[in-house]
C-alpha cells in the first residue's frame, strides 16, 4: 500500500479494497470492485451482508503485486500481473431484506459499469446475488461460460423453502433463463449432502461438468480437467467463488461450511486456469463470507489473498 493511499484511509476512514482508487460513478477502467451487502437469500447462517466491509479491512496493507508461486524457475523474478487499473466502486446499495430489489439493483449497477468496458468483481454478500450480475452481463455479451467453485451445486428448486430464489438456486435459474452456455459451465469442489439427487440430474442433463475434490485430486483425470476448464473461456466467461469451496478448517466463517474442501493452493490453481482463457473474464465474484461467525478474521484474510490473485 502506498503512502498516499494510507493517508487517504487515515483522513477519510475509508478502506478501499487493496488500496484501489475510489470511484463511485461508472467510468472506463480495467475493472471495478463492488460490494454487495445483502444476505436476504441465505437459508442457514446469516452474516454475509457484512462481508464487503470485512474483506476491505482484511485487504488493508496488502500490496497489489502477488508473490510469484515459484522463484526458482530460471526466469526473471516477475510475478503475475499486478492489480493495476482497477477501481473500488463502493457498495451496491442493496436493501438487506428484499432479495428481489437487491437483484434488480445489482443488475443495474453491474450493467452500468460493464457498459464502460469494465470488468466487475463482486464482494459478497450471499450467492443469490450472482444472478443479478449474470443477467446484466449476459444481456451485453450473450450466454456466458461459468467457472463455479463451491461446495454446493446451487441448482435446487426453491419451492421447498417457499421462494423461487435463494443462495442455493441461482445456477438453475441462470440456466433456465439462458444466461449461461451449459456446455461451458464447470463446477468444482462439490461435496455437500443433498436432500435428493434432483440437482445433479438437472445439471447432468444440461451438460454441466461437475467435479468433487476427490476428482480434482485424481491425476488420471488431469487431462479432462484441463479440457473442461479451457472450455469455460471459449467465449465471454464469469468466475464465481463461494468461500465454502475451501475447507472450513481454513475458512470457517461461511453460511454453509462443509468438511473436506479445497486447500488455498488448489483454489489458486483453479483460479489461475482463467489466465489461459483466450479473453479475460468479464465478471467474477467472491461470495458468502459471514464475518459475524467464528474464525472471521482468518477467513477474510484468506479471501483477500484469493481476490488479489483474481484481480491480478
Amino acid at each position: 500500500m502506498s503512502a498516499d493511499v494510507l493517508m487517504q484511509g487515515l483522513r477519510t476512514g475509508l478502506t478501499p479494497f487493496l488500496g484501489l482508487p475510489l470511484a463511485l460513478d461508472p467510468q472506463p477502467a480495467t475493472g471495478v470492485v463492488l460490494g454487495v451487502p445483502c444476505d436476504a437469500g441465505v437459508i442457514n447462517r446469516p452474516g454475509a451482508r457484512l462481508g464487503p466491509w470485512a474483506l476491505r479491512s482484511a485487504a488493508m496493507g496488502l500490496g497489489a503485486h502477488p508473490m510469484p508461486r515459484r522463484l526458482r524457475e530460471g526466469r526473471p523474478l516477475l510475478g503475475p500481473a499486478a492489480a493495476h487499473g482497477w477501481l473500488d466502486g463502493g457498495n451496491i446499495p442493496t436493501l438487506p431484506f428484499s432479495l428481489a430489489q437487491a437483484l434488480d439493483t445489482v443488475q443495474a449497477t453491474v450493467g452500468a459499469w460493464a457498459m464502460t468496458g469494465c470488468r466487475t468483481f463482486l464482494l459478497g454478500g450471499d450467492h443469490a446475488l450472482t444472478l443479478g450480475a449474470l443477467r446484466a452481463l449476459a444481456r451485453q455479451h450473450g450466454p456466458l461460460g461459468l467457472l463455479h467453485l463451491d461446495a454446493h451445486p446451487d441448482a435446487a428448486e426453491g419451492a421447498a423453502w417457499g421462494t423461487d430464489i435463494h443462495h442455493g438456486t441461482w445456477v438453475r435459474q441462470a440456466l433456465e433463463e439462458g444466461l449461461l452456455d451449459p456446455e461451458r459451465v464447470v463446477q468444482a469442489g462439490l461435496r455437500a449432502p443433498r436432500f435428493d439427487d434432483g440437482e445433479l440430474a438437472f445439471l447432468q442433463a444440461a451438460g454441466v461438468r461437475m467435479w468433487t475434490p476427490a476428482d480434482l485430486r485424481d491425476p488420471r483425470l488431469a487431462p479432462r480437467l484441463e479440457e473442461d476448464l479451457a472450455s469455460v473461456g471459449r467465449g465471454p466467461a464469469y468466475l464465481s467463488l463461494d468461500l465454502d469451496a475451501l475447507d472450513p478448517a481454513l475458512v470457517p466463517a461461511v453460511a454453509e461450511p462443509v468438511p473436506g474442501g479445497l486447500s488455498v493452493d488448489e483454489t489458486l490453481r483453479l483460479i489461475q486456469a482463467a489466465r489461459r482463457w483466450p479473453d479475460p473474464w468479464v465478471g467474477a465474484d467472491l461470495m458468502e463470507l459471514a464475518p459475524t461467525l467464528e474464525g472471521a478474521e482468518a477467513s477474510a484474510r484468506v479471501a483477500a489473498h484469493l481476490a488479489l490473485h483474481l484481480l491480478a
